[in-house]
């Protein structure tokens, strides 16, 4: 995959490439910007146009290092990343680098370290690499991957060219998407909606019929939940937990239902719905539910969310959330 493949991120593809072009490469990038907006894709196609023997933004695809690049064994793009059954990098994956960083490349003029997950430095891993930032030799380039820049050293920051990425356009979200997966089955305005501009969210988004069912049975929950008892309880954590390796859909799929909770109780029929599918169910439900409440659940799924994303335990957090939805819209 090349710079011209990758759809959005104009600014950035005209930056890296003209640095290609210039001979004005840094020495250290930070790609900083949240899950999915394509960080690792772009780090990828600047670190292979950088490692091909003729040059340019566009690699050739012949040379042998394009070669290389297509398998992803070429050894002069170098992955750190968290050891297997470890949340963080530590010093020890920094200074196994160090060897690398000493050898010159063996095709070409550059080689790439690339740092997945760069926020996962610890403190004592990120002063390990200050002293490689400072004096890298010429033939190093950098690249830290970032969701979350201020766990990083202003150090580290202040050493490496800083490049934000900008949300997708809800048109670039549906171009990615319909190449990726086909034009059909999935509803534009929810698959915007769930993505916010992010392009990996919109992927994962691969069929609507499985969004329509987790809304139907999030909405069977909830009706069981505001009739109250210890099943219904367990229902929604039963349903909550089988949703932990696609959280991002399962809460926004919540926070959408809710939504459309309040707003038909305070409109009725006056203003449209996101789930339209499901419109009857959320109608009647919202009879009973009413706004003041929905509202109310509206806030905690927001705060169980944000707890989940300072690395709560997921499973205490979405359990505590079925309880204090039941606790508000349980009506004795």
């Amino acid at each position: 995959m090349t710079f011209r493949d990758l759809i959005g991120q104009q600014q950035v593809k005209e930056l890296l490439s003209d640095s290609i072009r210039t001979g004005r490469v840094g020495q250290a990038y930070l790609f900083n910007g949240p899950e999915g907006i394509g960080r690792r894709t772009m780090a990828l196609c600047f670190a292979e146009a950088l490692t091909c023997e003729h040059g340019g933004p566009l690699p050739c695809g012949s040379c042998r290092p394009c070669t290389l690049n297509r398998s992803g064994t070429n050894p002069d793009i170098i992955w750190i990343r968290a050891k297997e059954g470890r949340s963080t990098v530590g010093v020890e994956d920094v200074r196994s680098v160090q060897e690398e960083i000493s050898t010159a490349p063996r095709f070409g003029k550059y080689k790439i370290i690339l740092f997945e997950h760069a926020e996962k430095m610890t403190v004592q891993a990120q002063n390990a690499l200050l002293k490689t930032l400072e004096e890298p030799p010429t033939y190093i380039i950098m690249i830290l991957i970032s969701s979350n820049s201020g766990a990083l050293l202003d150090t580290v920051k202040s050493r490496s060219v800083r490049i934000d990425f900008k949300r997708y356009t809800d048109e670039e979200i549906v171009c990615a998407f319909e190449r990726a997966h086909g034009g059909g089955g999935t509803d534009r305005h929810i698959l915007c909606e769930y993505a916010d501009g992010i392009i990996g969210r919109a992927l994962l988004m691969a069929d609507s019929a499985q969004y329509e069912n987790l809304c139907r049975r999030i909405l069977e929950c909830l009706g069981a939940l505001r009739d109250g008892g210890g099943a219904a309880l367990c229902d929604m954590e039963e349903l909550l937990a089988e949703y932990a390796p696609q959280k991002e859909i399962l809460f926004f799929t919540l926070y959408s239902v809710f939504r459309d909770l309040a707003l038909s109780a305070r409109y009725g029929e006056e203003i449209p719905l996101q789930n339209v599918p499901a419109a009857g169910e959320i109608r009647k439900l919202s009879e009973k539910i009413g706004y003041h409440d929905a509202m109310d659940c509206i806030g905690r799924i927001g705060s169980a969310w944000r707890l989940i994303g300072q690395n709560v335990n997921y499973r205490l957090a979405a359990d505590a959330l079925a309880i204090r939805i039941q606790e508000v819209i349980h009506h004795g």
